[in-house]
């Protein structure tokens, strides 16, 4: 906060749900609208989160993440699973990088 205010500029929130279940769920989809409303109320963005997969526990424990897997590391081939995660993981830097809205792209949306 105090970094915010000396440079003028507002903190560029980002909230994630994590650890989601992969069936539907009328509670999942709640808390979803809930964030969505409160995005646009209070001002911060809304990403897709992680999927419960075994796979990030797993790496967890040794410190590698789902990028160190099939390169110099070695180990068992990639799973579906496990391309999966890398993609929540990529979509995440990918909105962490495109920074916070125009100004003017959030009111007009409003």
């Amino acid at each position: 906060m105090v970094r915010a205010l000396a440079r003028g500029a507002p903190i560029d929130w980002i909230v994630m749900r994590n650890r989601l279940g992969h069936s539907e769920a009328h509670n999942k989809r709640e808390v979803g609208e809930a964030l969505d409303e409160l995005a646009r109320r209070i001002g911060f963005r809304v990403t897709p989160g992680f999927g419960e997969r075994v796979i990030f526990r797993e790496l967890f424990l040794s410190g590698l993440t789902l990028f160190d897997l099939g390169g110099s590391v070695g180990g068992p081939p990639l799973a579906m699973s496990h391309v999966a995660g890398r993609q929540e993981a990529r979509t995440l830097i990918d909105a962490i990088l495109a920074g916070p809205p125009l100004k003017s792209t959030a009111r007009a949306a409003s």
